[in-house]
């Protein structure tokens, strides 16, 4: 059976795009082992999509694998997703359809690695912990899009003294806020970080012009700019996993993962309820029990990563369920990492349960606080919210650092949680925090290895409070 790959790019004239896009299929078809890869693109020039998927089947591909290279979701993700499904239903053909790049941790790492390029490049010597970090977004008026980037620039604040966002269109801050709030905390370098995948227009003159314009306004000469994350293993290896994911999935009679199958969830993608049976038919026997299933479950449905019931299983403390659902009882408080987590869990759950949510990490006194000493914002956070998180819900989605803080200040007494939720996401002590808190007797959920994040946090305790409604239920 002959397979191919097809990656469908936004669109751009630069030639640069072209070519990038052409060493992207020529690293992914040589490592995935695929009989043909190509890529087109969802506008601006052709190849479109039909020429692309008609290339596919010219080749004698008899399975093919679409992946919508975009950063974020919205309405062009949306829009490939749609045009591949109908080509594919209309045509009859075997089309499984990726997930995008969005909230891949292995995006954190190329970003992290570009930033340590650009030190190296530049014979910066001050540590992380002493740069700042302006990343720069396309921007769009789609709040899915403006929330998976956010994101992205949650997960690398733990790693720098700070980390600012702007766009360059259509979203706010603009290029010139972002400079003058990045250089308004007095950087001793400021590190920028440009978030597009392409050396296009935008790189090549609009960014460039513009923070060019910026710095010189406020005569500032220390700021250096990264390169675009272009091409790279790392992104290749993300297209891959994102394939593999898909594939494992369509059944050799090819009744789930078809172009049919896949317009029908474009149409009908919050049906919780079939998603659900799609999980629990994939992973099938397990060891978790009746309590703990649902949140694993819930997990997998917010990152479709069948990972956290695999190698990144979920661990639960044996009081976990009991002591959270004792605090929620009581009307307990929750404490989150990032604002990130605080925004995901579920409003009017919280109405209905009378529970309030904390998130001090975007306190400008946090920030103040954290530039004159060694501690960082995610671990002075944590110390703000001593009183809070004491017999509340502790939830740790991004910083490694607020981890090891809470069990730090529960080991002196400072604090009690009834729960911590800790599930950081990264490579850089990310892992080691939560064995570190599997070995405490405090109340806990965690999981192996370097996934977590905000969207299996959020979901975690939103499929805590669920659980605790439906059992109190009268």
């Amino acid at each position: 059976m002959k397979r191919a790959l097809l990656i469908i790019d936004r669109g751009s004239r630069e030639t640069e795009v072209r070519d990038e896009m052409q060493q992207l299929c020529a690293m992914a078809k040589q490592k995935a082992g695929y009989d043909f890869a190509d890529y087109c693109f969802l506008e601006v020039l052709p190849p479109y999509i039909e020429e692309g998927i008609s290339r596919c089947v010219s080749s004698g591909a008899d399975t093919i694998t679409v992946m919508p290279y975009f950063l974020y979701p919205g309405m062009k993700l949306k829009d490939a997703v749609k045009k591949s499904a109908a080509i594919g239903r209309d045509r009859k053909l075997r089309i499984s359809i990726t997930r995008p790049l969005s909230y891949h941790p292995d995006l954190t790492r190329l970003v992290f690695d570009r930033l340590t390029l650009l030190k190296k490049e530049n014979r910066i010597q001050h540590p992380d912990s002493e740069c700042d970090v302006l990343v720069i977004g396309h921007g769009s008026s789609d709040k899915n899009a403006h929330d998976a980037f956010v994101h992205l620039t949650d997960t690398i604040k733990p790693f720098y003294r700070n980390v600012t966002f702007c766009f360059l269109e259509l979203d706010k801050p603009s290029i010139e806020e972002g400079i003058s709030a990045a250089l308004s905390r007095d950087p001793k370098a400021l590190l920028v970080m440009p978030y597009f995948l392409h050396k296009g227009a935008h790189i090549k003159k609009d960014v460039a012009i513009e923070i060019s314009a910026s710095l010189e306004k406020h005569c500032y000469k220390n700021a250096f700019m990264a390169r675009h994350l272009g091409v790279d293993e790392i992104l290749a290896d993300l297209i891959i996993g994102r394939a593999s994911e898909v594939e494992k999935r369509t059944r050799p009679d090819n009744s789930s993962g078809t172009a049919a199958s896949r317009s029908m969830a474009v149409r009908a993608f919050d049906i919780e309820k079939k998603s659900f049976e799609m999980i629990d038919a994939e992973v099938g026997p397990h060891s978790y029990s009746e309590m703990q299933w649902p949140i694993v479950r819930r997990v997998i449905h917010a990152t479709a990563d069948f990972d956290f019931a695999g190698a990144g299983r979920i661990l639960f403390h044996d009081r976990a369920i009991e002591s959270v659902f004792n605090a929620i009882k009581n009307r307990c408080n929750i404490v989150t990492d990032v604002d990130m987590v605080a925004a995901a869990i579920n409003k009017k759950l919280l109405a209905e349960l009378g529970l309030d949510v904390f998130c001090h990490i975007s306190d400008p006194k946090i920030a103040e606080q954290s530039r004159k000493t060694d501690m960082t914002r995610s671990e002075l956070a944590m110390r703000r919210a001593a009183k809070e998180m004491d017999g509340g819900i502790v939830v740790i989605g991004n910083a490694p650092t607020a981890l090891y803080e809470v069990i730090k200040m529960v080991r002196e007494g400072v604090t009690k949680p009834a729960l911590v939720v800790g599930i950081p996401v990264g490579f850089v002590s990310a892992p080691e925090s939560k064995e570190e808190l599997a070995k405490t007797d405090i109340p806990f959920i965690t999981n192996v290895g370097r996934k977590g994040g905000s969207p299996a946090a959020s979901s975690i305790i939103n499929a805590i409070l669920l659980l605790y409604k439906s059992r109190s239920a009268p």
